[in-house]
């Protein structure tokens, strides 16, 4: 099972991780796979989000070529046959993600801009059509969720917008195409009265290397993401933290993390456990090597943006 398989045609950039500037990890993180009592498919299902009690999951299903946003709920201490989530199901939708106060959900989809419309297509990867990406959000109401909403061209300025993540303060990242380069990069936005201000871009290690599926700390101290590429995926996945108002080196996960190529990483409010999907289905890793090799000398800091 793969992700959306834009990246599974990409040749390795480089034949060692030296040439991305990718420096190694410390020592491998303790990880388990999990299943969720059997509801989660290594075939199907990827991208695990969780609400911030823990009692709700989301996650993403294909089936041939279609996607579609699936929800469970604990119940009893077991979760319920997952459905379709009550705003998925039509389009090509995928990677949930839940804000870290639970108040709403961001995911991306191919769903048309305006009523009535076409649902996007890119060919940027293929040289073919494909499903385009946006981001759109959901707002919790009581115990069920809103209608979508797209969020604005301020963010959705392109047709291949994918993989958002929230940060505490509602700052949000996201990976965006670089058509010049051919590489994707994370950008990141910062929300200021309920609008998200003009995106920065995100440099983590050599600019011109691609970074995918970015999964920030909620303060923003480090950051979960693919680093360059590899055939078959995304890239290694790595973690970098923030030093000196910037991000610091990719730091490999090593070759234990990466064995089945992982991707769509999200990060617990806790900070320290993260969900990942590789070939092998979803896995639950803990941090806390690399957060007590390395966070001494990268305390938190938050990510101080300009004024609106």
């Amino acid at each position: 099972m793969t992700r959306f398989p834009v990246w599974a045609a990409m040749a390795c950039l480089s034949a060692g991780l030296a040439v991305c500037g990718v420096s190694a990890a410390p020592a491998p993180a303790a990880s388990r796979t999990v299943t969720l009592d059997g509801i989660l498919h290594p075939d199907s299902d990827d991208t695990v989000a969780f609400t911030p009690d823990g009692n709700t999951v989301f996650f993403d299903r294909s089936e041939g070529p279609r996607k579609m946003i699936m929800v469970s709920v604990r119940i009893r201490g077991h979760w319920s046959p997952p459905r379709v989530a009550g705003f998925s199901g039509r389009w090509f939708d995928q990677d949930p993600v839940v804000a870290p106060d639970g108040r709403y959900l961001l995911f991306n989809s191919d769903r048309p801009a305006t009523p009535g419309g076409k649902p996007l297509v890119q060919d940027y990867f293929r040289g073919g059509p494909a499903p385009g990406s946006n981001i759109w959000r959901v707002d919790r109401k009581g115990a069920g969720w809103g209608a979508p909403v797209r969020l604005d061209d301020t963010i959705n300025s392109d047709v291949f917008i994918d993989f958002a993540s929230i940060a505490a303060d509602g700052a949000l990242y996201f990976m965006r195409w670089d058509k010049p380069t051919k590489a994707m990069h994370i950008w990141r936005s910062a929300l200021r009265n309920g609008a998200y201000l003009p995106p920065e871009f995100v440099t983590l290690g050599d600019p011109a290397t691609s970074t995918h599926d970015p999964a920030v700390a909620p303060d923003q101290s480090f950051m979960l993401f693919d680093y360059g590429k590899v055939a078959g995926g995304l890239g290694r996945l790595s973690i970098a933290f923030r030093r000196n108002g910037g991000w610091g080196p990719p730091i490999d996960l090593g070759d234990a993390v990466n064995a089945d190529k992982p991707w769509g990483a999200h990060i617990l409010p806790d900070g320290r456990t993260a969900y990942v999907t590789g070939d092998a289905g979803v896995r639950r890793i803990a941090l806390d090597p690399w957060l007590a090799e390395h966070r001494s000398d990268a305390a938190p800091r938050p990510v101080r943006s300009p004024p609106p």
